[in-house]
């Protein structure tokens, strides 16, 4: 296994600890708390690592305001609903839940013009549906809408969409940037507008009550799950190809699982079992699928595109 591709492997083991690390931290910090300090800390750490090359990267006056938006849907919204789901829901269910993106953005291509699916995506997107559902009501317990755990995972699931709408609106500021201008300037404007989000649970936090523990889970979610991951997500991708890194990223889920049950002791039934493989199978199915057509930036049609 070359270079690249163990990078990509400690990625997902990164983002599968993540999950992890927050559920554990939000014992001590208040949601929005713990993520407000996470985005600020995070967005500081990527501006010392931008300013640490030849010189700091701006983005064109023009592609200033489509920053700001494609950061508040990609973190402000999204970073906002995971943190709000991941609470009233299990560290499992959330990766399970996220592992539906690929799926998501898929179909919001094929709506949007941007890319046609075949049958065999259009049925990958409906399966991760399902799978969505099964691992939410085995985590509850029951079929209601009243369960805390569903409330998480739908709440997690609108920033999924959130996340998805960002990513594809800003497909083509990524092409007029660098991946490291526009991860800093994105991180910075959502952490930024999270923090009017936050106000009322930074008064009323308790911060003499957290531990060293949760301090450096917080730490580890911020350096590791968002810098370093995106750096290295962002370079795998670049020389691996998107193919290569979709099957890295259906690994995701399943060390948040795992982990959850070695560490949290979250429980896991054959129904859950049964949810998480359809969840797999239908990202796996969006991801290898293959898409008809789609339009590259200057409208020309292009057969055979990667999800």
């Amino acid at each position: 296994m070359g270079r690249g591709n163990l990078e990509l492997l400690l990625v997902t083991v990164i983002w599968g600890l993540n999950a992890i690390a927050v559920k554990d931290a939000l014992g001590a910090f208040l949601p929005l708390q713990f993520n407000v300090v996470r985005l600020m800390f995070s967005a500081a750490l990527l501006l010392t690592v931008m300013a640490s090359g030849r010189k700091m990267e701006y983005p064109a006056r023009k592609d200033w305001l489509p920053i700001i938006i494609a950061g508040f849907l990609t973190n402000t919204v999204y970073q906002y609903t995971f943190i709000k789901g991941i609470a009233l829901s299990t560290a499992s269910n959330t990766a399970f839940v996220l592992a539906t993106m690929p799926a998501t953005t898929a179909a919001l291509s094929h709506f949007t013009g941007r890319q046609r699916m075949t049958t065999r995506m259009t049925g990958g997107v409906l399966l991760t549906v399902v799978g969505v559902l099964l691992v939410s009501v085995a985590g509850s317990g029951a079929i209601s809408l009243t369960s805390s755990v569903l409330k998480g995972d739908l709440i997690t699931l609108v920033g999924t969409l959130g996340f998805c709408i960002g990513t594809l609106y800003a497909s083509d500021l990524t092409k007029r940037m660098s991946a490291t201008c526009y991860t800093t300037w994105t991180m910075v404007s959502g952490a930024l507008l999270m923090v009017p989000l936050s106000v009322g649970e930074l008064r009323a936090a308790g911060w003499g009550n957290i531990r060293a523990r949760h301090w450096a889970e917080l730490v580890f979610s911020g350096a590791f799950a968002l810098v370093l991951s995106y750096i290295l997500w962002n370079k795998g991708v670049k020389e691996s190809g998107p193919a290569s890194t979709a099957i890295f990223g259906n690994l995701t889920p399943v060390w948040t699982g795992l982990f959850g049950w070695l560490i949290l002791k979250e429980g896991w039934t054959a129904v859950k079992f049964l949810g998480a493989a359809i969840i797999l199978g239908g990202v796996s199915m969006v991801r290898i699928g293959g898409a008809e057509e789609s339009r590259d930036a200057s409208g020309t049609r292009r057969k055979g595109a990667a999800a």
